[in-house]
């Protein structure tokens, strides 16, 4: 149950009650404005590259999604969802009635279809829990900042990984594209050769062929030569 139906629960009866959840107690004290900043080191990590919950949809499928972009995919919409529950629940600065609660306390009036009615019932009510618009302000403005450190985060540690996975399979395929240059001008350089040498078995083989022929035509026509004496020896002697 979100803090705006705890509130109203006494006098509304909401349909979800069955799932019911702790609520935040608010804090009299404001924790001071914790600071976060991107390592600067060479290894940044981010969890949805380098930890547990890195992404694995295949290749083909991230092309796929690539291609057709036009909403965030919603591992990545999720995953700002549960930073920002987890900066909620953990991080004293949010301690309390903050921009999450008048959030989720918006969403749960929902059927109040004038928007300014929604904003204005849903902050007056909160005010009850020690919200104030300067709160809400500031929360939001931190929680805001909060996405942008990790989305810094995220492009470094992207960044890194593209270097090692990109760069290394673009410089094997500049690799590869000269070994194939090489190998195309080494086909070429064959091709010629054996053209070459083609030609000279043929021509080889004409000329042994046509010195055998004739040797062997000019040994027959001596063999009938011979035979045709033989036969008019008999004759006449």
């Amino acid at each position: 149950m979100s803090l705006l139906k705890h509130i109203l629960s006494p006098f509304v009866e909401f349909e979800d009650d069955k799932k019911k959840e702790p609520v935040k107690e608010p804090v009299a004290t404001t924790a001071a404005r914790p600071t976060y900043k991107v390592p600067l080191n060479e290894n940044v990590e981010h969890p949805l590259i380098t930890g547990t919950n890195i992404n694995t949809t295949t290749p083909a499928t991230v092309s796929a999604q690539r291609s057709a972009m036009v909403t965030p995919l919603p591992e990545h919409e999720q995953y700002f969802e549960k930073l920002i529950d987890d900066a909620n629940a953990k991080n004293p600065f949010f301690q309390g009635t903050d921009y999450k609660e008048f959030i989720d306390s918006k969403t749960d009036i929902g059927d109040i279809t004038d928007e300014e009615t929604r904003y204005k019932t849903a902050f007056n009510v909160l005010k009850r829990t020690g919200l104030t618009k300067e709160k809400l302000i500031s929360t939001a403005q931190e929680y805001h900042n909060l996405i942008g450190r990790d989305m810094n985060a995220f492009q470094t540690a992207h960044a890194q990984q593209y270097q090692k996975e990109v760069r290394q399979r673009e410089q094997l395929l500049q690799k590869k594209a000269e070994e194939l240059q090489a190998l195309t001008e080494r086909i070429n350089i064959l091709k010629k050769e054996i053209s070459q040498v083609s030609q000279q078995l043929v021509e080889t083989k004409d000329r042994l062929n046509t010195t055998k022929n004739s040797f062997l035509l000019a040994g027959e026509n001596k063999q009938h030569e011979i035979q045709t004496e033989l036969q008019k020896i008999g004759q006449y002697f």
